[in-house]
């Protein structure tokens, strides 16, 4: 009784705040942080060299450089989220996206909840009285291994997408590199006293 109570809670907890948030701001909130770190990385140290032309050269110019970019893509792709979001409203059909996100979270909070459950029953932490009682414990134990099924087959999908941001991210490096080197340099050369006579 006491799983059964505990895993009410928490698809219910997790369908609330799903629902409150949408599966479009929570996905783009997982997808903000991992571009985030993904353009920080690779982009940093050119916003470092930036920060250091504009102000004086510092070691915390590099925590800078990284921290700037991975706001601002975090920042950009969650702007982009609640245009989404505002287009969905505007449609009356934002219902859809609340819906799926309460879905989406309370599976995930269950997923959490049974893989617990699973290693509590394995290190034998659960008495017997417990599971005779628990009329989810069958499924709570089956429900990890089904996930990790159905993501063994949207590994592909996972990979085109990885493959495909890592071009876009060298095509805005390439493009950076570019730009750079046709951008003309000059340099003052200081006058020496000959050249001032002959002036």
């Amino acid at each position: 009784m006491a799983i059964d109570l505990i895993f009410v809670v928490l698809a219910a907890w997790g369908f609330y705040l799903g629902f409150s948030r949408g599966i479009i701001k929570t996905i783009f909130t997982i997808l903000s942080v991992v571009f985030g770190l993904m353009m920080a990385f690779r982009f940093g140290p050119e916003i470092t060299n930036v920060l250091e032309s504009l102000f004086t050269e510092n070691p915390l110019m590099f925590l800078a450089g990284f921290l700037l970019t991975f706001v601002g893509t975090m920042f950009l792709i969650r702007l982009f989220a609640n245009f989404l979001e505002g287009a969905l409203e505007s449609a009356n059909i934002n219902f859809i996206n609340q819906i799926v996100g309460g879905f989406f979270l309370s599976a995930l909070m269950v997923l959490v909840f049974s893989m617990l459950v699973v290693f509590s029953d394995r290190a034998h932490l659960i008495g017997p009285a417990t599971k005779a009682e628990s009329v989810t414990l069958v499924y709570l134990e089956q429900y990890p291994q089904r996930v990790w099924a159905l993501s063994r087959k949207a590994v592909p999908i996972f990979e085109d997408f990885w493959e495909h941001s890592i071009e876009f991210m060298d095509g805005l490096e390439n493009m950076t590199f570019e730009r750079r080197e046709s951008t003309p340099e000059f340099y003052d050369i200081p006058e020496n006293s000959q050249d001032r006579e002959r002036r």
